[in-house]
């Protein structure tokens, strides 16, 4: 596998998280297939209702750690194990940081898993069960950099920057029928990888995508440079995954939203869609909400009818 750099020209077979010429994100030119692990990917879609539209919702809260992140995990922790890493290296506001603790522990490699305080109480046990040692920074910004200074010798998933992990999470388009990749498709957004994996995966597939990209008032990076379909709140409230503010990839997510478009929603309207999906059976975390307010405001406007949601993160960590 080669990384280059589209930016500068930047060319290597050695790994490293963003190009050390120019400190742009990387691509990679042969990745290898995304591994199968721990049995990620394959997720329900299912079919409901919201006045009389029909909604698929793609359970990727069902993926082993409770999180679409396993695809990204997965995707680079076996080609790093394949490499001969024995220690790894995440931040996170919670959601990667479990699945890298899993991922790395099945395969064998050491987990460090720098997190926010903010983090949920939940998702930090779960970390530290898992076998990873927790370091725990200010915000998320500062969970970045230490992982940063942490790394060493270690490999450094980077989700945000890595185009492996971004590989992984291609893997979500693929499963997605085509007549269903060309309905809108609402997807919560905090560091962008998932976003990317979807416009990239539908690119694959020849088809355009209508993506909705759903924020939090915390980090509402697009907002800076589309202007939002609405802001539905202003409270970060329960979101506790949508905390990501700077992602490196900011233009192409840009890209990807403009057949759609992007929604702010705080957590006053998530909490009643949050209310309606736990009621329908969908036992999510709180920052899947937001697809569910922004898809109820959009039909609500006229503005769209058939859709598909991404439920990206299990309730099950909430408990108590």
């Amino acid at each position: 596998m080669e990384l280059y750099c589209p930016n500068c020209g930047y060319r290597s077979r050695r790994y490293t998280h963003r190009c050390p010429h120019c400190g742009a994100p990387l691509e990679a030119r042969d990745p290898p297939p995304p591994a199968r692990v721990l049995g990620e990917g394959d997720t329900p879609l299912i079919e409901d209702r919201y006045r009389g539209n029909r909604i698929y919702m793609k359970l990727e809260y069902l993926n082993p750690t409770g999180s679409f992140k396993d695809r990204g995990v997965a995707a680079s922790l076996s080609w790093a194990s394949k490499q001969g890493y024995r220690c790894v290296v995440e931040d996170s506001s919670g959601n990667t940081g479990i699945s890298t603790a899993a991922y790395s522990s099945h395969l064998g490699m050491e987990p460090v898993i720098v997190v926010p305080r903010s983090a949920s109480p939940g998702k930090k046990r779960l970390i530290k069960s898992l076998g990873a040692r927790l370091v725990e920074e200010d915000t998320r910004e500062d969970a970045a950099r230490r992982a940063e200074e942490l790394a060493g010798e270690c490999f450094y998933v980077a989700h945000a920057w890595s185009p492996l992990f971004i590989w992984g999470t291609e893997t979500l388009a693929g499963e997605l029928p085509r007549r269903l990749l060309g309905l809108p498709i609402f997807v919560p957004v905090s560091s962008g990888t998932l976003l990317l994996g979807l416009y990239r995966g539908a690119r694959r597939a020849g088809v355009d995508a209508r993506l909705y990209a759903v924020q939090s008032p915390m980090a509402s990076s697009l907002a800076r440079l589309v202007e939002p379909v609405a802001v539905l709140g202003s409270s970060q409230g329960m979101l506790d995954a949508l905390v990501y503010r700077n992602p490196p990839r900011l233009a192409e997510m840009v890209e990807a939203v403009s057949r759609g478009g992007v929604y702010i929603v705080g957590w006053e309207y998530a909490s009643r869609a949050y209310s309606w999906l736990l009621r329908r059976g969908y036992i999510v975390e709180p920052s899947s909400a937001v697809v569910m307010a922004a898809y109820m405001h959009a039909v609500e406007r006229g503005l769209v009818g058939d859709a598909v949601l991404v439920l990206t993160g299990s309730g099950l960590k909430y408990l108590g």
